[in-house]
């Protein structure tokens, strides 16, 4: 981190502390969703689950964490136990666990094997936590607080250096939680750790969701956001930030490489593409965030190799572009001046532009597609919006005009042969700062496809005891835009999609007793709808056309 007082730069705004900026450096993260779910082929345990059914017959943790290492993620994230209660370590204070299932008969420990594959390929553990637990007799009661922070002290204290605590906000809105006596256990005990959560943790956070699970940060992305947009959960707000909002606390874009996060056979021709693992590098790294793609181990307990092959193939292709940067031979003036400042933690030397106008001049024409603008964002996020043009003809042409620039905004550009460009800050509050300036070329993929859910989506409905209301799970998350269903009579009905964290209205109405509604753009990110009416349902049917 720069000590931004040695060069004599007064901060403006909200500032990051130096977990914060060193997590910005990792850019890109791996989440692996691994436990009874991916037994019963479910998304959300019910926390009934016996323990007899967690039985992987080739876990490999190793074979994870190469996966890993060759798609070039730093950090990695294990669901060490998620909503159904189920630990992957044998806790003490729960049968409910690793312990008494079939794997290495009980002796197993699988939280213990993950750390152990993360220190061989230098790679940083990040553990996540539910804090709700549908198993726990304790949870909704006063003492599920000592509960939960007893077994989140075994994992603080048992396991070596944590990197990432991450608290699912999941069934957790109307909790009443000790978030003060978790955040004094993880950073007392891991003081390099920072933690992700949302709604009632957010004066207890470094890094919050970014309001989808579909890996995309919105055009205009800060990390700088007021409290009560975390508390609320505006997901609007979350996907934007605020430029002087009261708190730096980034977004990691979290999303998995397949529909579900957890594991399901009928998913395996539905693995992203590697150029859409870029489009998500560029929506998230690129635009101010951290990118977090997850990966659902199988019945055995390994990676399948389509999703270990599109990761690593993305990631070539985007380290291919960022090794070389044309703007390292370039000749640089400015309207303001430059200098050199050292980062206190790792050493680096990098320049530090003081302007609002940069013209960049490169040895020849060159062909390029893509630009990028960073920030010295320990002196705070400042810029408003800028523009990018081109001055190889006798008018500026532009090229890009965008607001957040922050840590690292990348973009791409017109694919061309380019001398001479012109960066401009239209708008900033203070002088802005601008560093990591980025001229790349990407040769991306031919294939652009991602397959999609196309037909029937219903793979499960949880009825009420009167049938007037169920719940419709799809097994993963699909696109969606028709509701079709049958009530018996001609009565008031409301639908909801489930956000990943509540459901939200999106139709209501009255009959016919035939209803079918297709809404005006699909929902994108959802695995769940609940549908309520004043009589009976039947016929449910959930698809894209």
């Amino acid at each position: 981190m720069v000590d931004i007082k040695k060069y004599g730069i007064t901060p403006v705004g909200a500032l990051p502390n130096e977990n914060q900026v060193a997590h910005f450096k990792l850019s890109r993260k791996v989440f692996f969703h691994f436990g009874v779910n991916t037994f019963t082929s479910s998304e959300w345990g019910s926390g009934n689950e016996v323990e007899d059914i967690f039985s992987p017959t080739e876990l490999d943790t190793d074979q994870w964490l190469r996966v890993a290492k060759e798609a070039g993620f730093r950090l990695a994230i294990l669901t060490v136990k998620h909503h159904d209660g189920f630990c992957l370590w044998p806790s003490k204070y729960t049968s409910h666990s690793v312990k008494n299932s079939p794997y290495k008969d009980g002796r197993g420990d699988v939280v213990r094997e993950f750390v152990d594959s993360c220190r061989k390929y230098g790679i940083k553990v990040g553990i996540y936590i539910s804090p709700w637990d549908r198993h726990s007799p304790h949870w909704g009661k006063s003492d599920y607080n000592e509960y939960f922070n007893n077994q989140l002290t075994e994992l603080m204290t048992e396991y070596g250096e944590i990197h990432e605590v991450w608290w699912d906000g999941a069934g957790s809105r109307d909790a009443v939680y000790d978030w003060g006596l978790w955040e004094e256990t993880v950073r007392k005990n891991q003081p390099k750790a920072v933690i992700f959560g949302s709604m009632g943790a957010a004066r207890h956070i470094d890094f919050r969701w970014a309001g989808n699970e579909r890996g995309y940060a919105a055009p205009t992305h800060y990390a700088s956001i007021d409290l009560s947009s975390i508390i609320d959960e505006i997901r609007s707000d979350l996907n934007e930030g605020k430029l002087g909002g009261e708190a730096y606390i980034p977004s990691e874009v979290d999303v998995s490489i397949r529909p579900g996060w957890f594991y399901h056979p009928d998913q395996d021709g539905k693995v992203k593409s590697p150029k859409v693992i870029n489009e998500i590098w560029f929506n998230s790294v690129g635009r101010n965030a951290v990118m977090l793609l997850s990966f659902p181990p199988d019945k055995r307990g390994l990676v399948q190799d389509t999703d270990a092959k599109n990761a690593r193939l993305s990631y070539e292709c985007i380290q291919k572009m960022l090794d070389v940067n044309y703007f390292d031979n370039s000749k640089v003036t400015t309207d303001g001046e430059s200098f050199t400042v050292t980062d206190e933690a790792d050493g680096e030397s990098f320049t530090v532009y003081n302007a609002s106008v940069m013209d960049i001049t490169l040895p020849s024409p060159t062909l390029v597609n893509v630009f990028s603008l960073g920030e010295l964002i320990e002196a705070g996020e400042r810029v408003y919006s800028f523009k990018l043009e081109s001055l190889d003809n006798d008018e500026p042409k532009l090229l890009f005009e965008g607001t957040s620039v922050g840590f690292r905004r990348t973009f791409r550009i017109p694919e061309g042969e380019y001398s001479r460009f012109r960066v401009t800050i239209l708008k900033s509050q203070g002088t802005p700062y601008l560093r990591d300036i980025g001229i790349h070329y990407i040769l991306d993929f031919d294939d652009d496809s991602e397959l999609s859910s196309g037909g029937e989506l219903v793979r499960d409905i949880e009825w009420s005891e009167d049938r007037r209301s169920c719940v419709v799970s799809f097994g993963g998350i699909f696109p969606f835009n028709t509701v079709e269903f049958t009530i018996d009579k001609a009565v008031p009905y409301r639908v909801y999609a489930f956000s990943g964290q509540v459901f939200e209205e999106i139709l209501s109405g009255t009959g016919p007793c035939v209803v079918c509604r297709t809404l005006p753009s699909p929902i994108l990110d959802s695995y769940q709808i609940k549908i309520e009416a004043e009589s009976k349902i039947s016929a449910i049917s959930v698809r894209l056309k």
